[in-house]
């Protein structure tokens, strides 16, 4: 019994050595996995990915922007050496031509819109643009306006509009419209006044491939978001890690051990994760949704949002401090409810990422708007904004993830602040 006593005693040293080195371990493995994301640029030719992610989809943008244009476009031929055609631009096409939505400002939703281009390389073009009429099923639509260039030689486009609504409030384009038909007027044929023109059946039936609505892919958004996260957002995010890596070892200084300690820290970590990860989500839907717009958004948000979120942060840390019962904190008051409403720490954890992020986001907002205007912007899909964002949050919170799980390892070594808490607020 004795011998076995004094075996024990001598162990302990060498037991508590061991215990030691292999939380420091867990410790070092940890914030290697916080900052694992960082490798990104080293493994990962950012711009290169958003290179070739920007060129697949312009090509195919301007190919369907092509296929979409034969189909609506009609030649109006008619005596004269000029040649002039005209193009139904309905809403899907203007979407498609120009995402951004500068191309909005032709109104299609309260206006037909045509648009006449004629070209002439002998005899010069008549001074004005075209006379307009507009029958549908055979009734004449009165002429809103036409926008064109005057005392041109060899070409001109002009945007010519009927409205939607006539005098009577009713659509002059009901669902049951079964032909269009535009007659255009001018002195083509050397002086002479001849009437050209065009028609289109309807409704109009684009065939698939012709809408912007499946031209991303799965693949496409996973690339864009690994050249997001290596060459565009990674040094924005470093400070996060740090903020993170704090409030782990903050929520391991308690009481809780064992398996307890160990679900207490993954559920932390989780709500962290989800913190920062729905709100880079919705800016992303953001910047997908108002594409050139939210560079006015970001900076307006810019002072706002940094006051707002240091706020936050402050309280949050008073908060936590109170629970940690640091002397001077703890005397603070603290409404009942707001004690209740939070043992596991997982509602300050979310709270926590989500004020340092939105401090932050108008830090790195300026690399999100200038990277995703020349793709989801100009697509204009928050759809396509949240999901890219999503995937590139889930490439930071995997390796944060598995930070919190090699920090949970590391919990008698993480605990050691507890023995000095007492003295912080000294």
């Amino acid at each position: 019994m004795t011998v076995s006593l004094l075996a024990a005693q001598a162990a302990r040293p060498h037991w508590r050595v061991r215990s030691a080195l292999l939380g420091a371990f867990w410790l070092v493995l940890a914030v290697a996995l916080a900052l694992a994301w960082l490798a990104f640029p080293y493994l990962l030719n950012g711009r290169r990915v958003l290179g070739d992610v920007g060129y697949s989809i312009q090509a195919e943008r301007m190919n369907r922007s092509s296929a979409t244009a034969r189909l609506l476009v009609r030649p109006a031929d008619g005596p004269g050496e000029a040649d002039v055609d005209a193009l139904y631009a309905t809403t899907e096409y203007l979407d498609l031509i120009d995402p951004s939505g500068a191309a909005r400002k032709y109104q299609p939703g309260r206006y037909l819109v045509f648009l006449v281009t004629e070209t002439t390389h002998v005899e010069q073009l008549p001074a004005q643009p075209p006379r307009a009429t507009l029958l549908v099923d055979g009734r004449p639509v009165p002429l809103a306006d036409v926008h064109g260039p005057a005392d041109v030689r060899h070409h001109r486009t002009s945007v010519i509009r009927f409205p939607l609504i006539d005098s009577a409030g009713a659509s002059v384009l009901p669902g049951s419209a079964k032909r269009l038909e535009l007659a255009l007027e001018s002195t083509w044929d050397r002086g002479r006044a001849t009437v050209r023109k065009v028609s289109w059946d309807l409704p109009i039936v684009y065939p698939q491939g012709t809408s912007t609505r499946d031209m991303w892919n799965l693949a496409l958004v996973m690339s864009l978001s690994a050249g997001l996260l290596s060459a565009v957002l990674t040094p924005c995010l470093l400070q996060l890690v740090v903020v993170y890596l704090a409030a782990m070892a903050g929520i391991g200084v308690g009481t809780a051990s064992g398996p307890t300690e160990h679900r207490r820290l993954i559920v932390f970590a989780a709500a962290f994760v989800m913190g920062f990860t729905a709100l880079y989500t919705a800016a992303g839907a953001v910047v997908g949704h108002l594409g050139h717009e939210s560079q006015r958004l970001f900076a307006t948000l810019n002072r706002p949002a940094g006051i707002a979120s240091g706020a936050v942060i402050i309280a949050l840390a008073l908060w936590t401090a109170r629970q940690s019962r640091v002397p001077v904190v703890c005397r603070l008051p603290m409404p009942a409810p707001i004690e209740r409403m939070d043992s596991s720490g997982a509602l300050r954890a979310a709270l926590t990422a989500a004020a340092f992020s939105f401090g932050c986001i108008t830090c790195f907002g300026g690399a999100i708007v200038g990277t995703l205007l020349v793709y989801v912007g100009s697509v204009g899909s928050a759809e396509i904004g949240a999901a890219i964002i999503l995937t590139f949050s889930a490439g930071v919170a995997i390796p944060f993830l598995a930070a919190a799980l090699a920090l949970s390892r590391a919990g008698r070594l993480a605990g050691g602040p507890a023995r000095i808490s007492p003295w912080a607020g000294s």
